[in-house]
């Protein structure tokens, strides 16, 4: 599918979800009062803790890479906070694919290995948001709705993470298969299969140790816990006095919700994972439509700004970005 079909099925899927939030959040009016009645000095201490939990992505990203090539969380930073702003402005989550294009190009690091680490980081942060919905789920009860979700994600992240690990623990023998199974391809394929397979469960390396393992994990609660807080703050200049379980689901739910293929930005898909989660706790819909309105802006614009002046400093350009991410093939660095 070429970008611009993926872009408009994209925001047909985005306006699919904003109609639906629509629904969720009743009264425009509400909306509007709880926007003008907001305090939003409550945004500085928000953005701080987002950010921290920004950093602990880096320091997170630092021990996945760490088998492949020791890199330092300072330098990896900015390489995280482009990626964000990638996925904010471009379509397909092509954010993931921009941090492995730049690291390889600021680090060596080859990209196909990049990218398999990043899919495990994807993976910790799915089982990070599944314990929060567990342990929520343990004191509140769930809907139809958030249950389903939560099933769903716990089959998926769950089994391909134990899937990563028993690949990860055997790589010799999964090259082995593929070499195999390559040489019933065309010639022109010969060696190409077997070098990015190669690469890709090199980036999982960091699977093979408990110790590094656990580490991950550890970062990947930390790192939710931030944004956890930040919903929490948010809420509090919003009179939102919903108790921080309700934002530990918030966050989880709507996160889970953003992995849906939407427009840039994650736009509907967040929202109604939000306002879903907030309904379970009695928020009220006005109130909680602008609340997440807010939100969502706060966690789109501050991280997307200082994304394009790291890109400035880097002497790169998102355009230049997106089309070498479209054009990448085995034989061009990947």
């Amino acid at each position: 599918m070429s970008q611009r079909w993926r872009l408009i099925a994209g925001v047909l899927i985005s306006l699919f979800f904003l109609a639906w939030a629509a629904r969720l959040v009743g009264s425009l009016g509400g909306v509007l009062a709880s926007l003008d009645q907001a305090n939003y000095l409550f945004l500085v201490p928000a953005l701080l803790a987002y950010f921290a939990g920004v950093w602990l992505r880096a320091v997170r990203w630092h021990f996945l890479l760490r088998p492949v090539k020791p890199i330092s969380s300072r330098r990896l930073f900015p390489v995280v906070v482009i990626g964000y702003m990638a996925n904010d402005v471009l379509p397909a989550r092509l954010g993931e694919l921009v941090r492995a294009y730049v690291l390889g190009e600021q680090e060596d690091v080859p990209k196909t290995t990049t990218i398999g680490t990043i899919v495990v980081e994807r993976l910790f942060d799915g089982l990070a948001m599944l314990i929060f919905v567990g342990i929520v789920g343990l004191a509140v009860p769930l809907n139809d709705q958030i249950e389903g979700i939560f099933r769903i994600a716990a089959v998926l992240f769950v089994g391909v993470l134990i899937a990563l690990f028993a690949v990860g623990s055997s790589r010799s023998r999964a090259v082995s298969l593929v070499q195999r199974v390559e040489e019933t391809l065309p010639p022109s394929w010969q060696g190409r299969v077997t070098r990015l397979t190669d690469r890709f469960l090199q980036g999982l390396d960091c699977l093979q140790s408990g110790t590094l393992s656990a580490t991950i994990l550890l970062l990947s609660l930390g790192a939710w816990l931030c944004e956890a807080t930040m919903y929490l703050i948010v809420g509090l200049g919003f009179g939102l006095s919903l108790g921080y379980p309700a934002y530990l689901l918030t966050a989880a739910v709507a996160n889970l919700g953003a992995m849906v293929p939407a427009a840039p930005g994650y736009v509907g898909t967040f929202d109604v994972g939000a306002l879903a989660s907030l309904r379970l706790f009695g928020a009220n819909p006005g109130q909680a439509g602008g609340y997440v309105l807010v939100l969502h802006a706060a966690l789109l614009v501050p991280v997307t700004l200082l994304g394009f002046y790291f890109l400035w400093r880097a002497n790169l350009s998102l355009r230049t970005l997106g089309q070498q991410v479209q054009v990448a093939t085995p034989d061009k660095g990947l």
